[in-house]
């Protein structure tokens, strides 16, 4: 049941402590087959945790992850409990230990990328973060802003003070502005980390709902970026829609639009950090983003 190029991908990433972890889930799934009387789908596309549509008896369809026991499968538990179903995909069972989480199926579970009108994504995106956003009710130590922030010390160390594939000068405006902004943040919220388009989804029962959240300590600008970072290919002119993305979201969301493009100037850098250390190319489009939301910054 677990796909070929998912086990690949776990002994790839972990190893010998991969291979365990996958014969343990095929044993956890074949337990809770029979513990919570679960039919199993097929799984769907998969990326660092297994996730499989179930069906609960003969009644209620579902999603079942099984996450890979690390820290990042630890804050997502949390912040599924500490967003409470506001907002975000429910709960309905769980157990921590063993490692899996049983979720509401949003159903039909169209995503915002089946809109085609700008205005429309980010009325429906900025609707959904409202109801998100909030200070943190658990004692969970969430990663924050700050933390993220070092992946860009750590392409510094990766070439001995150098920045590797990206321009030195991208760098070193990022390692000036992100502590300027860390420095004057006043008000802090739980963030959803990775909110998206791929990551909210449209159900009958609940409307537009956020699945996967990383679960993230920052200001609310800052929420907003990984949504202003995806999906501008298709725009002849890109910078005029990371523009109006911008001026839009501070408007609906009551945000600084001067922090939102910092941020935004920020996190483009960091991304590209980060494809950097895990050896792809992706970085190539941070350089991109970064460049514009560079030119927006000095406008």
């Amino acid at each position: 049941m677990i796909p070929t190029d998912f086990r690949l991908k776990m002994q790839t990433m972990y190893g010998d402590a991969g291979d365990d972890w996958i014969t343990v889930t095929e044993e956890l799934m074949e337990s809770l087959k029979n513990r919570l009387q679960l039919t199993y789908g097929d799984p769907f596309s998969l990326s660092y945790n297994f996730v499989i549509p179930v069906q609960i008896g003969c009644e209620r369809d579902a999603v079942l992850k099984i996450g890979y026991p690390n820290s990042d499968f630890s804050n997502e538990f949390h912040a599924l409990q500490d967003f409470q179903g506001k907002g975000m995909v429910k709960m309905l069972d769980f157990n921590k230990e063993e490692g899996w989480i049983l979720l509401d199926r949003l159903m039909p579970g169209s995503s915002l990328l089946s809109i085609n009108d700008e205005k429309e994504v980010l009325s429906v995106f900025s609707h959904t973060a409202k109801r998100l956003w909030h200070k943190p009710v658990s004692n969970h130590t969430y990663p924050t802003v700050q933390s993220w922030s070092k992946g860009i010390g750590r392409l510094r160390e990766r070439f001995n003070g150098g920045t590797g594939p990206i321009p030195h000068e991208l760098v070193a405006k990022a390692e000036v502005l992100y502590p300027e902004l860390l420095s004057s943040s006043t008000d802090l919220y739980l963030l959803h980390g990775d909110l998206h388009h791929g990551n909210i989804l449209y159900s009958d029962s609940s409307g537009w709902t956020a699945i996967d959240p990383k679960g993230l300590l920052g200001e609310r600008e800052y929420d907003c970026i990984q949504f202003m970072l995806n999906e501008w290919e298709k725009w002849d002119t890109p910078i005029e829609l990371l523009r109006y993305r911008t001026g839009t979201l501070a408007s609906l969301l009551s945000l600084s639009y001067e922090r939102l493009i910092s941020y935004g100037f920020c996190h483009a850098v960091l991304s590209a950090c980060w494809s950097v250390e895990s050896d792809l190319d992706g970085w190539k489009t941070g350089v991109s983003l970064a460049g514009m939301f560079e030119e927006l910054l000095e406008k």
